[in-house]
């Protein structure tokens, strides 16, 4: 995990995020962690009533973390994901590695149609907040990743993956972080197209600290990646992207 992430943009922003990208749809967290969280997102057509996702069985050795059930590759029809603790120590020595299994109906079963290693970060990967995972949701045919860390100065990320071109590619990544009484930073960045809107805050609370004095700049750049990264080699936090004319760099 790169160093530079965790230590000095470990932070989160404290009011909503307007998502940008087309996988985005507005939300609510949680304060805390659900162990096996349960949603169900995205219509698909009316047909026989589904094969309850309880009917998937946990392969051995593995702990469920989140679920979500809907439709991924516009057939009309529920795919579920499930997100495994997996019990083995990651290979970055940051807690124990996560898994993510996609599943599909056939035949009135539920049948692993995918399993990725990466995409989810590790237990220990959320520094003094503990465990990073927060939740697995399916948005617009797209599979969301929560992830939130920090101490003080905080930091939440969401990426997005969609099925296209036979594999599932990361199309979306927001990146929040900051402190209070300091600044609250937000990238928000379109893979698919390429653009990044950038925000920041500043606040000064030296006359009162329930109403502080604050600035805001907002920003727009252009970043296209000649491949969207895909979903079994992904690691958040890993890439960096440099903005012209600016000091900042964020990783997503």
């Amino acid at each position: 995990m790169n160093q530079h992430f965790f230590t000095m943009k470990t932070f989160v922003l404290l009011f909503p995020v307007v998502l940008l990208v087309a996988c985005q749809r507005p939300q609510s967290k949680s304060d805390t962690q659900e162990t096996t969280a349960s949603i169900t997102s995205d219509s698909v057509s009316p047909g026989p009533s589904p094969v309850s996702v309880d009917t998937i069985a946990a392969p051995a050795g593995l702990t469920k973390l989140g679920t979500a059930t809907g439709d991924l590759d516009k057939d009309g029809r529920p795919e579920t994901v499930i997100v495994y603790d997996s019990q083995r120590e990651s290979k970055d020595e940051m807690g124990t590695e996560r898994e993510l299994h996609i599943f599909k109906m056939k035949d009135g079963k539920w049948e692993l149609w995918h399993k990725s290693l990466g995409a989810v970060m590790p237990s220990q990967s959320g520094g003094m907040m503990g465990d990073p995972f927060q939740q697995v949701t399916i948005e617009n045919g797209c599979i969301v990743l929560h992830h939130f860390g920090g101490s003080r100065e905080k930091w939440t990320n969401m990426h997005r993956f969609r099925f296209q071109d036979d594999d599932w590619k990361l199309i979306g990544a927001t990146v929040n972080f900051g402190a209070p009484c300091e600044y609250w930073t937000n990238f928000d960045y379109n893979l698919s197209t390429g653009k990044i809107v950038y925000e920041k805050k500043t606040e000064d609370c030296s006359e009162s600290a329930e109403k502080p004095k604050t600035t805001k700049i907002s920003k727009s750049f252009t970043h296209k990646l000649k491949l969207l990264p895909g979903m079994d080699e992904f690691k958040p936090g890993e890439n960096e992207v440099k903005l012209p004319g600016l000091e900042d760099t964020f990783y997503f």
